[in-house]
């Protein structure tokens, strides 16, 4: 089986602007997952997809990367653009966050093993007693169903009255086969897509499955000012 990870970056970001190349422990968050995709040895190809200049020559420095139009409206669509523009067809194409700087060689390799038909649609996720910490709202939370699929995401606390205190913290990467990955990128905005401001609420009221597979290594994505705070502590 082949499988492709691509990792969409661009500086405009709402709630932190330039976020690729901010530095956390004197590296920027874009080489992070670059390097922890990269020495995980786990793809036969791994990429940077992006529209920014200043993010395409940083990484041209060090790894692959590919120049993308500002056209994507988000990051599975930049994903869809640069698959379509390199040579080679792969089984399986693996989302990997650009600010997701402590993504583990574990949980790559906990996706890559839910890779495999009938599924469409594959992320992971992770058991969490409940924080205040997980009560960010940059922090996704996730309910599943007895097969392991998802179904529904949200930015605050769910289920609301959780009985055993337990909680699914979502970890933000993606991995789909290229035909479903051509069908997701069709599909206009959803209401509870734009209600949450999470995109993959849009497949689930389509109709599609997300399957999950629950890891134990942690990570966390880097959204706001408060989480580069926290990162600064976490860096490895």
């Amino acid at each position: 089986m082949k499988i492709i990870g691509i990792i969409p970056a661009r500086m405009e970001s709402s709630r932190l602007p330039g976020k690729p190349l901010i530095e956390i422990g004197g590296k920027t968050m874009i080489k992070r997952v670059y390097e922890s995709v990269v020495n995980s040895k786990l793809f036969d190809k791994v990429l940077v997809a992006t529209p920014n200049k200043d993010i395409f020559d940083h990484v041209n420095d060090f790894g692959e990367v590919l120049m993308t139009s500002n056209k994507p409206l988000n990051g599975t669509e930049r994903v869809f653009e640069a698959y379509q523009k390199i040579n080679g067809e792969y089984d399986f194409i693996v989302n990997i966050q650009g600010d997701e700087p402590f993504i583990k060689k574990e949980q790559l390799s906990d996706i890559i093993s839910i890779c495999k038909k009938p599924n469409q649609i594959c992320t992971l996720i992770k058991e969490e007693k409940y924080s205040e910490a997980l009560d960010r709202k940059s922090i996704m939370k996730v309910v599943i169903n007895k097969n392991n699929e998802a179904m529904y995401f949200s930015r605050t606390l769910i289920p609301h009255q959780n009985i055993k205190k337990k909680y699914f913290k979502h970890i933000c990467i993606y991995a789909y086969d290229p035909i479903t990955l051509k069908a997701l990128i069709s599909l206009p905005p959803s209401s509870l897509e734009l209600s949450e401001s999470l995109e993959q609420l849009r497949w689930l009221e389509n109709g599609f499955k997300i399957k999950v597979k629950i890891t134990k290594s942690d990570s966390f994505s880097v959204d706001t000012k408060e989480d580069l705070i926290l990162a600064e502590n976490y860096k490895n």
